[in-house]
């Protein structure tokens, strides 16, 4: 039942794959939903991970469904967003629960600034 099942997250510590532009140390970056009025939020958090500083910084999310679209919610691409240093980011997208596995990919500067970037990618069931 929808009620019961708030959203399943696979962590990106646990089996996200990180993605580094020239070897640089990275962070850790989570994403959780939870069903809100009309849609569902969508928690962004960042923490130190490998021996960088969290991630930080104007980021892009992406959500794409699995499988067959056929009567989901529309994709999210490249939704830009701030993720504050010491906090999480809230997005809120119009939806409603499909029970289909959402593949997400959040991309943010990379430590120090300049042009490298972190991917970061996860799968959630909402």
């Amino acid at each position: 039942m929808f009620t019961k099942l708030s959203l399943i997250v696979t962590t990106a510590a646990a089996t996200g794959a990180l993605l580094l532009d020239a070897g640089i140390a990275s962070a850790d970056v989570g994403v959780r939903s939870v069903p809100a009025p009309g849609g569902v939020d969508v928690y962004v958090n960042s923490w130190h991970g490998n021996g960088g500083p969290p991630m930080s910084g104007w980021c892009s999310y992406t959500s794409t469904v699995q499988g067959d679209p056929i009567g989901k919610p529309l994709p999210a691409i490249n939704v830009p967003f701030f993720l504050p240093e010491n906090g999480p980011a809230r997005l809120w997208f119009p939806s409603f629960p499909t029970n289909s596995t959402w593949n997400i990919a959040v991309t943010c500067p990379g430590p120090g600034g300049g042009e490298a970037r972190i991917t970061q990618y996860t799968t959630a069931v909402w």
